[in-house]
């Protein structure tokens, strides 16, 4: 992405100090994994989706969601699985340097920590937990605790004995200790560890034997406390009454909108308003200080969200929700905004602000900045210098997503053969150090550092590489058929026993093997079979992986009211796919569709060894037609 070549000196004027003493109260953000890329995971995860609204009412309730498909120009993805887009484009959940910007971005807004949403071991989320406690240590002081999934374990067990279920979840309750809380990164609480409890999984029954059986604790400390989420545990005084005596304590999360939607809002079931989301935190706040006062709770956590919107994931199966960031009426007021004064107006005994969520697209919840818009990480700055009595600077906020920007930029062209970027990954990690310690003189020298860098990728792609183009229509001298297609029509026809394999000119391919490059494959399909099913494309590549510990499940955030489990959705980790388009196919005499996906240098190796000699293969088991396909590369070499 284009950036000044100068930095604003206007942006160095508002730069925001706001000097008071320091407080113990405390935010931490939601943080999730379930979101992937091409280039980092050989998947999009769930950035692409395809599922029903069973419980929804919604004038639409079936969503398909294919995180693969561009605008025509490849700048950006054209149908991702929420209603929001963010700024930085589509990150991997899995990738560190992103995982190292949600700790840099979260410390710059007053964030004090992460609570991530975690399922069992070996898990896609056990992973992310075990990433970011490593580099959670790069950033002290910096807080992390698990959000406990527990249905997601649960739905895995569904076929298990009740003692069986327990047994299971007694064998992660220890390896939370013996890994998680035996960190000094560990959030704990007068000496206890704090395990934040979703719910949905185990029945209370369930939960009670495990709060009986016996763990070995990290040395000095106390047993763990259990802080469930209100929505699940208390929202009625039946829920409280079944599980009271077993929690010590509740956070808030997303206020859920309850109002059925009018005529002009048919997307949605239910919708909320700016008053309901207050309200919300109201309530939570009355019962937690109720429960304080009582005795019955040791601690309580309010929450603040920026909105909801549930059709990125097709409501996981339920209805479709609604909580828009801005007042539904004359857009005047902010949903977070409004959340956060009143915790600052009327919030008493809180000790924690949790925010839901850090990067939940699907949801619609993230507080990172979206649609090119910092106003949620600028609301988090403001109210947590006055919710904390403390000081942040804004330079820090600014920094963080051009310093991610300006890494991966330097990581493509790392992979340009003969170009040496040691001085700005130099550079760059001085500056992320800096960023951390969010100081004036730090955050001064940060300023410095990222626009030396700048500077040095600025001079680097000037003087050090060039780029050429190729336009590559098929078929022709440069791709052409390994076997002659089916044709009809004047189109292609690819089904389950008739694929369409492309081999690539050894002298062009040669050319892509030996350099960098960014690749567009371009084409139009037409499904001709009815339902749902899925055109591929898949390539030779040297990096495709049957490595069973590269798959990631993903999970629901509830249950289903009919099914009485989890959602759940697996995706495997192969680089070879370059594409893998989902479509709700009407027949013969269906719309033509176009595509145009990318094409990575760390997953296409342009080598022939797929099927028949072939560099790129059309494959479905469903009927397509297919044409006008077309390859464009830039190619990055060294001058």
């Amino acid at each position: 992405m284009k950036m000044h070549t100068r930095f604003s000196l206007f942006l160095l004027i508002i730069c925001l100090t706001l000097w008071r003493k320091c407080t113990g109260k405390q935010i931490l953000a939601d943080v999730t994994s379930n979101k992937l890329t091409r280039q980092h995971d050989g998947s999009y995860g769930l950035w692409s989706y395809h599922g029903v609204a069973n419980e929804s009412h919604a004038s639409k309730t079936s969503f398909i969601y294919n995180g693969d498909l561009l605008m025509s120009d490849g700048s950006q993805h054209v149908d991702i699985a929420s209603t929001v887009y963010p700024s930085l484009g589509l990150t991997s959940d899995q990738d560190h340097v992103y995982q190292e910007y949600l700790i840099l971005q979260a410390k710059a807004v007053g964030i004090d920590g992460f609570m991530i949403e975690w399922g069992y071991m070996d898990h896609s989320s056990d992973r992310a937990l075990k990433s970011y406690l490593t580099l959670a240590q790069r950033h002290t002081p910096f807080k992390l605790a698990v959000n406990w999934c527990d249905h997601w374990l649960a739905s895995e067990l569904k076929n298990k004995s009740s003692q069986e279920v327990i047994d299971v979840f007694h064998s992660n309750l220890q390896y939370l200790m013996d890994t998680m809380y035996s960190s000094p990164l560990a959030l704990y609480h007068h000496g206890n560890p704090v395990i934040f409890w979703f719910g949905g999984g185990l029945t209370s029954g369930q939960f009670r034997a495990l709060l009986s059986m016996p763990i070995t604790l990290p040395p000095g400390a106390k047993p763990p406390i259990w802080i469930g989420s209100f929505l699940k545990f208390v929202a009625t005084p039946e829920l409280w009454e079944e599980w009271g005596n077993l929690l010590n304590g509740t956070f808030g999360w997303s206020p859920h909108g309850m109002r059925p939607t009018p005529a002009n809002m048919s997307e949605w079931d239910f919708y909320g308003t700016v008053d309901d989301a207050v309200e919300y935190q109201r309530n939570v706040s009355k019962f937690g200080e109720r429960c304080l006062s009582s005795g019955s709770c040791v601690l309580w956590c309010g929450s603040a969200s920026p909105g909801f919107d549930n059709r990125g994931c097709a409501g996981w199966g339920r209805e479709l929700r609604y909580l828009p960031r801005l007042d539904i009426n004359n857009q005047s007021r902010s949903t977070y905004d409004s959340q956060w004064k009143y915790h600052l107006s009327s919030n008493t005994s809180a000790e924690y602000i949790i925010i839901p969520t850090m990067n939940d697209f699907p949801e619609a919840t993230p507080l990172l900045d979206i649609n090119a818009s910092l106003s949620s990480l600028y609301s988090t700055l403001i109210y947590a210098s006055r919710w904390k009595d403390h000081s942040y600077d804004v330079r820090g906020l600014i920094l963080c997503p051009v310093w991610y920007r300006l890494y991966k930029e330097m990581q493509f062209y790392n992979m340009t053969p003969g170009i040496n970027v040691q001085s700005l990954e130099d550079s760059l990690q001085a500056a992320k150090l800096a960023i951390s310690q969010g100081t004036q003189t730090s955050l001064s020298k940060a300023w410095i550092l990222i626009q030396n860098a700048k500077d040095l990728l600025d001079s680097m792609i000037k003087s050090d590489i060039s780029e050429d183009e190729m336009k590559i229509p098929v078929p022709s001298s440069i791709m052409s058929f390994s076997l002659p297609p089916i044709i009809e029509n004047g189109s292609y026809i690819i089904n389950h026993t008739s694929p369409i394999y492309l081999h690539m000119a050894e002298e062009t391919a040669s050319i892509l093997r030996q350099n960098n490059f960014k690749g567009l494959l371009r084409f139009q399909y037409q499904p001709l079979t009815q339902g749902i099913n899925y055109i591929r494309v898949i390539s030779s590549s040297e990096t495709h992986t049957s490595d069973p510990s590269l798959k990631y499940t993903f999970h629901s955030k509830g249950l289903a009211k009919e099914s009485k489990r989890s959602w759940r959705y697996t995706v495997k980790s192969d680089r070879s796919e370059v594409c893998k388009i989902h479509v709700n196919g009407t027949g013969k005499g269906g719309a033509w569709q176009n595509a145009t996906v990318a094409m990575y240098k760390e997953n296409q190796s342009w080598d022939h060894s797929a099927t028949h000699e072939s560099d790129l293969v059309f494959i479905s088991l469903a009927s397509y037609a297919v044409r006008n396909i077309s390859l464009q590369f830039t190619v990055f070499s060294k001058r």
